[in-house]
């Protein structure tokens, strides 16, 4: 999947420097070069990922997993003129396409499979990473909660409005490049949705598990506890502090059927800060 995810992304990019190098003319001869540039990348992506393990847990980071989609989104905008002169040209024949054109909308489709690749290959290298840690058997408490609703309200809120704020400067400023930015603002929305919905904690000795779970899919990730400053309790959640870039983790003390056995476990691993019992 990573040499996969790869080549969707580094091909085209290289076969524009060569049809510019070698002033390469034949649509057919380009694609089958964007073809065989693929499969090489994924070869030998495929082939250094397989004698290099150690870089799953690179996957475990947030950042790195929203990264790692969001590149999928750069040859969208860089690409996305070729695909406006490929369509005009074709469609009014008031001018021939180049070929230069056409891997430049290759590069766009392909930008957009990156951008669900990076998600896929999130997904199953930390599901692999949890299940080579975690022993269902040394789970020491679970239970399933989302944010409270007075977080939910303030995190949702803030978003909105910041994104209603861009979105109208990015298609005063920038036109129809605004309407892929609305399209981003949108996608930022659900993101944020789906970050406050309900999830599933397990406290085990190598870290505390997240899972969301939904009909089609269930993601598993681990945080290890040297990643946590202490928590806190609130009158309405339990708050997991984490140094920043990293945002705290955070859930409803509604949403926890066992509380005391559950702040004893997290006190076993980490520093309370503050216990309060509203």
């Amino acid at each position: 999947m990573a040499g996969l995810y790869t080549a969707t992304l580094v091909s085209p990019a290289l076969l524009l420097v060569g049809i510019q190098w070698f002033s390469l003319g034949s649509d057919q001869l380009a694609l089958g070069l964007l073809g065989a540039t693929g499969g090489l990348l994924t070869a030998v992506v495929a082939w250094w990922v397989t004698g290099h393990g150690g870089i799953v847990a690179w996957f475990n980071s947030t950042w790195l997993a929203i990264l790692i989609p969001a590149i999928g989104v750069l040859p969208i905008f860089a690409y996305f003129i070729d695909v406006v002169l490929y369509l005009g040209f074709s469609i009014s024949t008031l001018q021939a396409e180049t070929t230069a054109h056409l891997i430049g909308t290759a590069g766009f489709v392909l930008g957009m499979a990156a951008s669900c690749l990076g998600g896929v290959l999130v997904y199953m290298a930390r599901r692999r990473l949890v299940d080579a840690t975690i022993d269902n058997g040394t789970v020491s408490s679970e239970w399933t909660a989302g944010w409270s609703r007075r977080d939910r309200f303030k995190l949702v809120v803030s978003t909105l409005i910041t994104v209603v704020v861009l979105i109208g400067l990015s298609i005063w400023q920038l036109g129809s490049w605004g309407v892929i930015t609305s399209a981003i603002g949108f996608v930022s929305v659900v993101g944020v949705s789906a970050f406050v919905s309900e999830r599933t904690y397990r406290v085990t000795p190598a870290g505390l598990e997240l899972r969301n779970e939904s009909k089609w899919l269930a993601s598993r990730r681990i945080i290890p506890w040297s990643q946590f400053e202490g928590f806190s309790v609130t009158g309405d959640s339990v708050v997991l502090h984490r140094r920043l870039p990293n945002i705290d983790v955070r859930f409803s003390r509604r949403g926890i059927a066992t509380e005391e056995a559950v702040i004893t476990d997290l006190e076993q691993h980490l520093h309370n800060r503050n216990h309060t019992t509203n």
